[in-house]
């Protein structure tokens, strides 16, 4: 596949489906010529390379021949197997040839490195996606409403006592809880994940240094006490200007997959059976 980069994606799908005709007329023409199996130097040697990357020696004389012999076995059941028609109709082989094209299409998809001018642009227009998040550190105290008629009561009058033992008894407080009773360094994000995103929310309210609540989460009632946090921000170009690259090689090799995608496609007519229920979209 290297040896085709930087030929047109559409002109290598016309090439391979001339490829694949010329094969069926040929094979259709041949008899019983078809049925003969031809084992080649350059196949045995690659045959010897793959042993040799696995296993880090070359292959006895026996364990070559056994090679060659289930190459010669995959080889025929290939050929029985297309000559009895076992590749039509089943979706796993479709899914297949669909991923190989999709894997030769993007393969083909010579992307040139972004000039400095437009990395930094790509930045400025996009900011906010390397902006460093929120990062909290909390603690927190968790009655549960499984235990308890009315938590959101008991979180008012347990407030007094946990902000009276400071860090001498808060974790006997409360109810067993099953995740972590202190966190630190969590990002918004990764709080909501798991506490919900009401209790993110309410937690980057709170003010620093004394205990709150109660706080509802997706799993009860909360008492918190943030310890520390950092606010947002917008890191220096040159610090994640690597980053950026990056990001921006892989947007412009989406779209050139995009674009060869849309060039075979365009080569083809969808018919939809006129339903209710569908509706006609262009390629």
């Amino acid at each position: 596949m290297r040896a085709i980069r930087g030929t047109s994606p559409l002109l290598v799908f016309l090439v391979l489906g001339a490829g694949v005709f010329v094969a069926g007329r040929w094979i259709a023409e041949a008899g019983a010529e078809g049925r003969v199996i031809t084992v080649t130097e350059d196949q045995i040697g690659a045959i010897r390379e793959r042993w040799v990357a696995q296993w880090g020696r070359g292959p006895t004389q026996r364990e070559l021949q056994g090679l060659i012999d289930d190459a010669v076995r995959e080889e025929i059941l290939y050929r029985e197997a297309l000559r009895l028609g076992l590749d039509q109709n089943d979706p796993i082989v479709r899914r297949r040839l669909a991923q190989k094209l999709t894997f030769m299409l993007e393969d083909n998809a010579d992307v040139p490195v972004a000039a400095p001018e437009d990395v930094e642009k790509h930045f400025a227009t996009h900011t906010d996606r390397y902006r460093n998040p929120r990062r909290t550190t909390f603690r927190h105290v968790f009655l549960s409403g499984d235990r308890r008629l009315d938590p959101a009561a008991d979180a008012a009058d347990l407030l007094d006592e946990v902000r009276r033992s400071g860090d001498a008894t808060w974790r006997n407080l409360g109810d067993p809880f099953m995740l972590l009773r202190e966190y630190a360094d969590r990002r918004d994000q990764e709080i909501a994940e798991l506490f919900g995103g009401g209790f993110a929310t309410a937690l980057s309210d709170v003010a620093m240094g004394r205990w709150h609540g109660p706080i509802r989460s997706a799993h009860g009632t909360h008492l918190v006490l943030v310890m520390g946090r950092t606010q947002p921000q917008t890191p220096r170009f040159d610090e994640v200007s690597s980053r950026v690259a990056s990001d921006l090689m892989q947007i412009r090799r989406r779209e050139q997959n995009r674009a060869a995608f849309r060039a075979v496609r365009d080569r083809y007519e969808v018919r939809l059976p006129v339903s209710e229920h569908l509706e006609t979209e262009g390629p």
